[in-house]
């Protein structure tokens, strides 16, 4: 086959794939002004890849443990030839037609320019940022040592990523998910908090998340997880304030100082202090690290 027609038949055949990698190669065909051919009986299994017919042929696109369990086998020389590829962090989809493998395509991760400031911002705020992706060992330790992430566990499964989110929350660390493809909603659920991407993410991802950026801005993160302190802690202000004050008027009250009309207005003036102090967060925005100025 040439590599036009392995091309064609790989976007066409996840054209319906929720998975980022899918949607890239989707994305990048119909740039260049390709049309995708009509699909039937699609299936995609979460973490290996996706099944198509496309135009009477049966098209299996994923990694090399799905086209294994599906009897398809990679010849020695392709995994040579790849290698070079992942070798240098690069991500690799195989396609095969009629259970014989047709061609493969190499996708690279580039890094938002935000990424390494806001990993920095988070460890500030006494946070520890851990990879888990599902890509090859080499894709993922190239991308975290351009982040100066020290944790990372490369080919995780759904369920690789909710074990691990399982045992964190059982030696009592929170654990906030971020993610955007199907791969991701498991885990998403899982977590003590699931923030997704929802303009690059799947819809599944978006569903089972607590907080969707509308935006994409991961560059947001910092300030999101600096806002939910800041909440929690006016919140511990507020209830201590409230019931100090309250205390004080019952006492006072009770010695006659306080009449109930006084004592109305008092209750009324402590409400109203509350919602004040809470309406201070619609315009707090966290100091930036000196770094980036």
């Amino acid at each position: 086959m040439s590599e036009a027609e392995v091309y064609s038949l790989t976007a066409s055949a996840e054209q319906f794939s929720e998975h980022p990698l899918g949607r890239a190669v989707v994305k990048c065909f119909k740039a260049e002004n390709n049309s995708l051919q009509n699909v039937d009986n699609f299936s995609m299994t979460a973490g290996r890849g996706v099944y198509a017919e496309v135009d009477g042929k049966d098209v299996f696109s994923g990694n090399i443990r799905y086209l294994n369990e599906n009897g398809i086998d990679i010849p020695d020389a392709v995994k040579a030839d790849t290698e070079q590829y992942i070798s240098k962090g690069c991500t690799v989809i195989y396609t095969a037609v009629n259970s014989r493998l047709a061609g493969f395509i190499v996708l690279a991760d580039t890094l938002r320019e935000q990424s390494k400031a806001m990993i920095s911002e988070l460890r500030s705020l006494g946070v520890e940022p851990v990879l888990l992706t599902g890509d090859h060992r080499n894709a993922a330790e190239s991308i975290a040592k351009h982040l100066s992430i020290s944790e990372v566990r490369s080919n995780q499964l759904p369920e690789d990523k909710m074990d691990f989110i399982d045992i964190s929350q059982k030696n009592s660390c929170p654990v906030a998910m971020i993610g955007d493809g199907i791969n991701d909603a498991p885990a998403l659920k899982k977590a003590d908090i699931g923030i997704a991407m929802s303009g690059v993410g799947s819809d599944i991802a978006v569903d089972a998340a607590d907080i969707a950026l509308v935006d994409d801005e991961v560059k947001e993160l910092p300030h999101l997880l600096a806002l939910a302190k800041k909440m929690m802690n006016t919140i511990k202000v507020n209830l201590t304030f409230s019931m100090a004050l309250n205390f004080v008027a019952i006492a006072l009250a009770i010695t006659g100082i306080l009449n109930p009309v006084i004592g109305a207005l008092v209750h009324n003036a402590g409400s109203v202090a509350v919602i004040i102090n809470s309406a201070l967060l619609l315009k707090w925005r966290r100091k930036k690290l000196s770094s980036e100025s």
